[in-house]
């Protein structure tokens, strides 16, 4: 996701429900390896215990997968699930396959269907998608909302006909439960996981509404008004991560769950410009409030990393394949991480190259966070060693590898306080994602190197499964900006 102006914000805190019954959603997640011009086949699952299942697939390392049934009866999607934007949208039988090339939705086959003739547009980074709002229902793990607002694609650009992007098959059967309906699913549209007023109709000037998320809280489908994210290791392979709408798994994470506020934005034409505490304030991203960049084990004499005169908002995206910082700050971080010299900037791809031995650095990745929007004298610490950032491109394991690229990039400009918290480093975290309390839970996640506040785990990533590596093209770069509204 990329930040847009002229966004109002709302807060969305959610009331206490009594819940009819305790359901919980779990939703096994999958990941594909990396080559380096795509991010090829490498998978992740976990485990079905609970009565409400389905699959959530990483697609090549940049987008983390769910299939989602839209329509009565449903016809099955394979969406992005994205914490970094709130809309659902699916392409529509209107749009055509020349843009739309896989499953369309057929509003005609839904007896649940029904248009609200309200113009739906995203503009992302690498491509556009326009349509209009409808509502219908929406079904994931067997669990239903009704009368969700989503988006019907009716025309696309460079979104799903781009092979390393978004673009993939979905299935025109509906099925309960079908977590496994395919061993390699591609994204056929997205599930946005953020606020309300981080919808397109809000940004469009429209009334905002609901996401899918924030509805099963108003409908009383979860238990708690909680989602849980646990990525697991880069190294595995297969079924092994998970998310789940309503609960937490706590055999995930090693030690406590610390939680964070989400930071809230005050309302300006460019609502980064400030972080102020003021009634005008709202929720918008999930983000916490960051006060520095610590470098432990530090490749580069002297430098310990990048702190703060005041704080700014760490955006938490599962969205985003890689960890975006300010330019200076991006190339302080990576020389502490790799050692001077050893990186260079990709002028097509815009991602930093390195050595493939400097994951065996030693050095460690620091975000300082602060429970309030003062910097914090004893700040929560989530810390991500160089073995989790050194990413080979043109090997399954580092130590194979010629080509690597460094989990953490620059943003463009060194003019911003844009610092956008990827996969590369959130899968050294187990997030609990609260819409109650208006907060972010982290602890270190198990069978991943890294710690929150000193606790965490040893396990290292450093093979990464993969498909036969090709060359290295711009489509890096349209890759790690899937998600990416401008």
């Amino acid at each position: 996701m990329h930040i847009t102006a002229s966004v109002v914000l709302l807060s969305t805190a959610v009331a206490s429900f009594a819940y009819a019954s305790d359901p919980v959603i779990r939703m096994p997640l999958i990941r594909k390896g990396r080559s380096f011009s795509t991010i090829n086949a490498r998978r992740r699952s976990l485990d079905k215990r609970d009565p409400f299942q389905t699959s959530l697939y990483n697609d090549g390392g940049s987008q983390y997968l769910v299939e989602v049934g839209v329509g009565s009866p449903a016809q099955n999607f394979t969406v992005t699930l994205d914490t970094g934007s709130a809309d659902l949208w699916v392409p529509s039988t209107d749009c055509p396959t020349s843009e739309c090339p896989y499953t369309r939705f057929d509003p005609a086959q839904s007896s649940t269907y029904n248009s609200t003739n309200e113009k739906f547009g995203i503009i992302y980074g690498i491509g556009t998608v326009n349509g209009t709002y409808v509502t219908d229902t929406v079904t994931v793990a067997g669990v239903s909302v009704q009368n969700q607002q989503f988006g019907l694609a009716s025309t696309t650009a460079d979104i799903l006909t781009n092979p390393t992007t978004l673009g993939g098959s979905g299935t025109d059967t509906p099925s309960n439960n079908a977590s496994h309906s395919s061993d390699s699913p591609i994204g056929n549209g997205i599930l946005g996981l953020g606020y309300p007023k981080l919808t397109a109709a809000n940004s469009a000037g429209e009334p905002e509404y609901n996401p899918f998320v924030f509805n099963l809280v108003q409908q009383k489908l979860i238990s708690q008004p909680i989602f849980s994210v646990y990525m697991n290791s880069a190294a595995e392979e297969g079924w092994v991560g998970e998310v789940i709408f309503g609960g937490v798994d706590d055999t995930k994470y090693t030690g406590d769950l610390t939680y964070l506020p989400v930071a809230q934005l005050a309302t300006s034409h460019n609502p980064l410009d400030s972080l102020l505490g003021s009634s005008s304030d709202a929720y918008y991203y999930w983000m916490v409030y960051g006060q520095g960049i610590g470098l432990e084990n530090s490749q580069t004499s002297g430098s310990n990393g990048v702190s703060f005169d005041s704080t700014v908002p760490f955006i938490i995206d599962t969205g985003t394949t890689l960890t975006y910082f300010p330019d200076d700050v991006a190339n302080q971080v990576a020389a502490g991480l790799v050692g001077v010299g050893n990186y260079q900037l990709d002028r097509q791809s815009q991602v930093l190259m390195c050595d493939c031995s400097a994951g065996n650095s030693g050095a460690s990745l620091q975000l300082q966070m602060s429970s309030s929007k003062d910097v914090s004298s004893n700040p929560v610490t989530l810390t991500v060693p160089a073995s989790e950032l050194v990413i080979p491109l043109d090997a399954i394991s580092l130590q194979d590898a010629t080509y690597c690229m460094l989990g953490i990039a620059p943003v463009g400009s060194s003019n911003t306080n844009m610092f956008l918290v990827g996969d590369s480093v959130l899968r050294s975290a187990y997030l609990v994602f609260d819409m109650g309390e208006n907060r972010i839970g982290f602890a270190a996640a198990q069978n991943v190197a890294g710690s929150v506040n000193g606790v965490g785990s040893s396990s290292s990533s450093v093979v990464l499964p993969g498909a036969t590596p090709i060359l290295l093209t711009l489509t890096i770069t349209a890759i790690i900006l899937l998600l990416s509204p401008m």
